[in-house]
């Protein structure tokens, strides 16, 4: 990572974490390490399951990355380890824990907990990142269509076929990726997801979801800049700060 980095373990087996740390010549850190002492100024945290993600406590200093183990293999850990040395902040964790979880919330205050930011700030940055992801979740990883009209039927048709997908391991399973970067005035945070894009599928025979809709203009009226990349698979925007 940019800075000293080390690496804890939650719900993880010691043999796999010891060995991980080994490999990636990283210390390993204990809670009982003081704050910015060290190794300690910066934490990556891997963890087994959502439980670990849902404190509070996590989401702020020392650590600085949060990694879902699942059924990933070391190799892919390391690679998601050595992902988040290029970020300030940066989190890799399956859509069924980000559907789980109110990751817009835990990204902000982690941010929060290194800049100052004012509540309307604070609040418009989380709502924007929640829109990200929701999009990144939903429409990209789950591959469910938006709602079409706000008939009863099309809001069952879309509430049973989003829950038929985040109980298919195959699309749970899959990956979002949230990177931030602190700038001296800015914050640059990109969520990227495993997703069709909007490319063309020759197996549809026809393309993916338009790189329009209302969350995406409410991200464009929050954020200073908004990029869509990879064919829709990885939003970039650029809050002010």
């Amino acid at each position: 990572m940019p800075r000293s980095a080390a690496l804890h373990g939650l719900g993880i087996p010691q043999d796999r974490l010891q060995r991980l740390a080994a490999t990636l010549g990283m210390p390993r850190w204990l809670p009982s390490a003081a704050p910015g002492d060290g190794d300690a100024s910066r934490v990556v945290l891997l963890f087994g399951d959502h439980e670990a993600a849902e404190q509070p406590t996590h989401w702020v200093r020392p650590f600085a990355a949060w990694i879902e183990a699942g059924a990933r293999s070391d190799a892919a850990l390391a690679d998601s380890i050595a992902r988040a040395a290029g970020a300030d902040l940066y989190a890799s964790i399956t859509t069924a824990t980000a559907n789980h979880l109110y990751l817009a919330s835990r990204i902000v205050a982690a941010l929060a907990s290194r800049r100052p930011l004012g509540d309307a700030q604070r609040d418009d940055m989380e709502l924007a990142l929640h829109e990200a992801i929701s999009n990144a979740v939903v429409h990209g990883n789950l591959q469910v269509d938006g709602m079409k009209g706000l008939s009863v039927a099309a809001l069952d048709r879309f509430s049973h076929e989003l829950a038929a997908r985040i109980a298919d391991p195959t699309f749970a399973g899959r990956l979002i990726e949230v990177s931030a970067r602190l700038e001296p005035d800015a914050a640059v945070i990109e969520v990227s997801d495993e997703g069709n894009g909007f490319a063309q599928t020759a197996s549809a025979g026809g393309a993916g979801p338009a790189p329009s809709g209302r969350g995406l203009d409410l991200i464009s009226a929050i954020a200073e800049q908004v990029e869509l990349l990879d064919d829709g698979r990885r939003i970039r925007m650029r809050f002010a700060l």
